[in-house]
């Protein structure tokens, strides 16, 4: 008897396919194997790893109360957060193959991959760790419904306009995942998931980026790789030819993957199994749908298009007939930048522009120089000529007198010291020679009762009295008037800004080192509430304080 060096299965002498998932057995692969996999025993035979008595408790939250499913990597449970009282699936990795070096390491790095995508035809992961008796596990949503792969052996090949949903979901969770340069490398129809929904519309999930690996451009075969360099992980009827053979692979493997489990949708079988074209086993099959499928499946992955955003369009012009792969508005817009903005993989030709294409984008071009040249005279007549009113004076979209809570929130504020914001006034470049005690316009006694509340950054001063603003002061670089005057401007700015009469222009000589002293401007609108530091002839700070006539 021999054994298959995938499933570990006895099979009969002469068998060519692995008779638990259709894999082709080479001569090589059909023999006796000459070296003990891990986790066999010494006769050959795989270690038959000893069945969990449920119900257990992983990661001292997660009750693990029913096995669903499982292969030679991990098992799946249905479990139960009992800390959030809710429905997860728990996949828990074999034990067998923690025998490898710095294994759980890998694992908690791929698990971080994994946790890091997030989309809707993506298995959202909520968690993961490594239990002290039973080992790595990953915590991931319920889903209920049913793989691909079930379906098929189930029902039988898909409907043309379903598969095209399918495929069109599976694309998109590959856009969103390469665009975190993360590679799936093992498409295949038992990680789509398709979701039990009412309506006619399908929904789709891809399961399992555990092996995963991160991939950055232009490093080749030194990228940072969740592997052992050389190693071949997946399935191997739906790996790309460059994945077979251990060499490093990129988005254009998925690509591959992804071609083959789209024909299998449509077809019920693999384009290698009957040696048919897709339009002879499925006559509803367009032949441009034939060429895609044909392009994704060239062994050179430089023949291959450069993207799953180029797939997913010319997938998008196939059922645009139908309706069903439109996408929301303005979506279609991003992915199309998103393209034009992405480093080619490979060098290709593309499609020259059709002539309707090329006016819509002179249209666009001369609507955007209208709405600017108006955008630019509004401003001109409006803000820069007509003094604003007191009461809308802001800064940081701060305004005198809004709640202490929204701002805190908003802006992430924490407690000060416990001091005025004005005893630092002798310190250079924090503003207080702009904001005096008197500025905040109340008496002395309620001093003391006054709220400080910085950023984390310190670059940002809030003063609240009574859960209310009473002044602001900022000298970071993201702090804007609502005129738009904003830190770091140039010193002649501000007149242009704020034409109004100013209160009062002074310098002043503060300590800058043990050599030297700063000259700092200080200019003052009392009547709007907003006062300006200038060093350098740049604006280092600005205050918001309440005006006068508005206490």
């Amino acid at each position: 008897m021999i054994h298959c060096p995938t499933c570990h299965q006895e099979l009969e002498p002469g068998v060519r396919f692995c008779p638990h998932d259709g894999t082709p057995l080479t001569e090589t692969s059909a023999a006796s194997p000459t070296r003990t996999p891990t986790g066999a025993t010494k006769t050959g035979q795989p270690a038959v790893p000893k069945e969990i008595e449920l119900p257990i408790t992983v990661g001292g939250r997660y009750r693990l109360t029913e096995l669903r499913g499982g292969g030679g990597m991990a098992k799946v449970y249905l479990a139960v957060d009992v800390t959030l009282d809710r429905e997860v699936a728990v996949k828990l990795i074999n034990a067998e193959l923690r025998n490898e070096n710095e294994f759980d390491q890998r694992f908690q790095r791929e698990a971080r991959i994994a946790s890091q995508l997030s989309d809707p035809h993506i298995v959202v992961v909520h968690d993961f760790g490594i239990d002290p008796t039973h080992g790595p596990f990953l915590v991931m949503e319920y889903l209920q419904g049913q793989t691909l792969r079930e379906r098929l052996q189930s029902e039988g090949p898909l409907p043309l306009k379903a598969a095209l949903q399918l495929s069109a979901q599976l694309l998109l969770a590959l856009i969103h995942a390469h665009g975190k340069n993360i590679v799936h490398r093992d498409i295949k129809p038992d990680n789509i998931f398709l979701l039990n929904q009412s309506g006619v519309r399908l929904h789709v999930r891809v399961l399992d980026f555990g092996i995963a690996r991160i991939f950055r451009r232009g490093e080749g075969g030194n990228a940072e790789t969740l592997t052992n360099p050389g190693a071949v992980l997946g399935t191997p009827r739906y790996m790309s030819p460059e994945q077979l053979a251990g060499q490093s692979v990129d988005v254009r493997s998925d690509l591959y993957s992804a071609a083959l489990v789209i024909h299998e949708a449509i077809t019920g079988q693999l384009p290698y199994v009957s040696g048919k074209k897709l339009c002879e086993l499925c006559p509803e099959a367009s032949p441009t749908l034939q060429e895609l499928l044909d392009q994704c499946l060239k062994p050179n992955p430089a023949e291959r298009p450069p993207n799953a955003i180029e797939v997913y369009l010319r997938l998008q012009e196939l059922g645009k007939a139908s309706g069903i792969l439109l996408l929301p508005p303005g979506a279609m817009d991003k992915l199309v930048a998103s393209r034009q903005a992405a480093e080619p993989t490979i060098a290709y030709t593309p499609t020259p522009p059709r002539r309707w294409m090329r006016r819509r984008v002179l249209l666009r071009g001369l609507l955007l120089l209208i709405l600017v040249g108006l955008a630019a005279l509004v401003y001109v007549r409006f803000f820069k000529t007509r003094p604003m009113d007191a009461h809308h004076a802001s800064l940081l979209g701060v305004r005198i007198g809004d709640s202490q809570q929204e701002v805190v929130d908003r802006l992430k504020l924490v407690k000060g010291a416990p001091m005025n914001p004005w005893a630092v006034e002798k310190t250079p470049g924090y503003l207080g020679h702009v904001l005096r005690a008197e500025d905040v316009g109340l008496p002395v006694e309620a001093l003391p009762r006054l709220d400080v509340q910085r950023t984390e950054d310190d670059k940002v001063c809030i003063v609240f009295y009574e859960d209310r603003v009473r002044a602001v002061i900022a000298r970071s670089p993201r702090a804007g008037t609502e005129r738009g005057l904003k830190i770091l401007d140039r010193q002649g700015r501000v007149l242009d800004v704020y034409p109004e009469d100013v209160s009062q222009d002074f310098s002043i000589e503060v300590a800058g080192s043990a050599r030297a002293s700063r000259k700092i401007e200080i200019r003052r609108y009392d009547s709007l509430g907003i006062g300006f530091e200038m060093h350098e002839g740049k604006v280092t700070a600005i205050t918001l304080y309440p005006s006068v006539g508005n206490p």
